[in-house]
């Protein structure tokens, strides 16, 4: 059943965040299970709905609330983050109660400046560190699913040959940087599953 290897990521989509958010599709990717992301292609379609259709979809989900504070100064916090888990822990308690959700955030009890709600659940920090940020995803993943896994630290270095092998790649084919840098997410999953699967990358 999809249901049971889709994972709902809840993630920033900004530029700057790209350093943790392409690893967590990789090592979603590496354990064979389905990252799902709301990435709209309908400007006609309303995009709590679209969001609300992935979580009811998504026995797993990933909730980065690192966030939940202003980019620059006299710019006001981004609240989606927040909003998201909001649903997901609604629809977890009140509908499907087998949902398992990861909350992750920059810094430990940072959180309880802004959303003390949450208070008592276990939150994993990353330090905007790519590579723990890997490692909290492969243990987490080993308690949900009960199973022994490959170590975090292989994962990272699956990671990083395959940004190796995608960027050259995509050099040969004509793209510069800032086409790889545009890719929509749909697309990067494309490449690193086909890498994944050995197949070649385009």
């Amino acid at each position: 059943m999809a249901f049971n290897n889709n994972v709902f990521i809840n993630c920033p989509f900004d530029p700057d965040y790209k350093v943790l958010l392409n690893p967590i599709f990789f090592t979603i990717l590496f354990l064979d299970l389905t990252p799902l992301i709301s990435e709209t292609n309908d400007s006609g379609s309303v995009r709590v709905n679209n969001i609300k259709k992935l979580i009811q979809k998504c026995k797993y989900s990933i909730h980065d609330i690192s966030r939940c504070e202003a980019l620059k100064k006299n710019k006001l916090p981004r609240f989606n983050m927040p909003f998201e888990l909001g649903i997901d822990i609604g629809c977890q308690t009140f509908s499907l109660k087998t949902k398992r959700n990861l909350i992750l955030e920059k810094e430990p009890y940072r959180y309880q400046k802004v959303l003390s709600d949450i208070s008592g659940q276990d939150i994993k920090n990353h330090n905007n560190d790519p590579e723990e940020l890997v490692l909290n995803l492969r243990n987490w993943f080993s308690l949900v699913l009960k199973k022994n896994l490959i170590a975090g630290s292989k994962i990272w270095t699956a990671y990083n040959e395959f940004i190796f092998d995608f960027t050259n790649q995509m050099k040969k084919e004509g793209f510069k940087k800032k086409d790889i840098e545009s890719l929509p997410k749909s697309n990067l999953i494309r490449y690193m599953k086909a890498w994944l699967s050995g197949r070649p990358i385009i």
